[in-house]
């Protein structure tokens, strides 16, 4: 079995981080307002959930006609990321969403490093449940915009160099959004509170429809005024009026 390299373990545990499985099946957009609603509770979350209706995904950088392209399938609901990174097709995909507060992270370690502790986490997490997988350590050759043919560099992989698992990050003042997903195999129960314990010395768990009081109404506003929106789904990649 392959273990994770000493530079993964080097970055140490956050102190306190929530679970929230969220039992609230979401649209495309309603689950990206909902992500980056995290970042302005304050405190590091761990968001898991399932999609309303087959997702396609595309990183803040590319446009829905490149992710068309790719999934021409009918009843595809396709939809802008505020994170980076490639085309990801979500329909047999187990997703997650890690907020790393800035109070949890003052470092502020840079992209590269925390994308190698998460997956680095997360493969501790495999191997202990049985499921043999590695940190990949250098970019597989390009296979085009779509994310799991073109695996990159601390991508979790399984032992042939298939993908497993991948994400897109977003930073800010107020700290990290990481949206992760997991394909190619499926975790056993309880694989997101081994995951959560694998992040943070301690760990609180949310199971409902919304974290806080009013929140399903923000989301609501969210997906109006930015990922619902004819300028945040143009080519100008919603720069027009969002940031």
């Amino acid at each position: 079995m392959n273990t994770p390299s000493a530079a993964v373990t080097c970055m140490e545990p956050i102190q306190a981080l929530t679970l929230w499985k969220d039992t609230a099946l979401r649209s495309g957009e309603e689950s990206m307002a909902a992500d980056e609603l995290l970042l302005s509770l304050g405190g590091s979350w761990l968001r898991t959930y399932h999609w309303k209706e087959p997702t396609v995904t595309y990183g803040f950088f590319d446009t829905e006609g490149e992710a068309r392209r790719l999934f021409p399938e009918a009843g595809i609901r396709f939809v802008r990321r505020w994170t980076g990174g490639g085309i990801v097709d979500h329909r047999r995909d187990v997703p997650f969403t890690l907020v790393l507060a800035r109070e949890d992270k003052p470092e502020r370690p840079s992209s590269t490093e925390l994308y190698r502790w998460i997956h680095g986490r997360l493969a501790c997490v495999f191997q202990t449940l049985g499921l043999e997988c590695r940190l990949l350590s250098a970019d597989a050759p390009g296979g085009g915009r779509s994310c799991w043919a073109s695996p990159v560099t601390s991508d979790l992989v399984d032992a042939s160099g298939r993908k497993l698992a991948g994400g897109g990050q977003r930073r800010t003042p107020r700290g990290v959004l990481h949206q992760g997903s997991i394909q190619g195999c499926t975790p056993p129960g309880g694989w997101d509170e081994l995951f959560a314990r694998r992040l943070a010395c301690g760990v609180r768990m949310i199971e409902a429809d919304a974290p806080v009081p009013d929140f399903q109404n923000r989301v609501a506003a969210l997906c109006r005024e930015k990922y619902a929106s004819a300028a945040w789904r143009d080519d100008s990649r919603g720069r027009r009026r969002h940031s």
